[in-house]
């Protein structure tokens, strides 16, 4: 996620919700993947406050962070 250019702290928030297995909730894959039934509230919750988080960035109501280096494009 650092690669789309959201804040760290906001990186770190959406992977640990979303996709890490071992110190997050791995929302994403448990439900996706039907490993769990219907999420608990709070969880639902979680997932519609990243979500709008996210739509607020593509629609131009949050600024991206700066990008620290340059991107590095490979030809060939």
């Amino acid at each position: 996620m650092p690669a789309a250019r959201y804040p760290t702290d906001w990186s770190r928030a959406l992977e640990l919700l979303l996709v890490d297995p071992d110190r997050g909730l791995n929302l994403r894959n448990d439900i996706c993947y039907g490993l769990i039934g219907t999420p608990l509230r709070h969880r639902v919750a979680l997932i519609l406050q990243a979500g709008l988080y996210l739509l607020s960035c593509a629609h131009g109501h949050r600024t991206l962070a700066p990008l620290t280096q340059p991107l590095k494009f490979q030809h060939g």
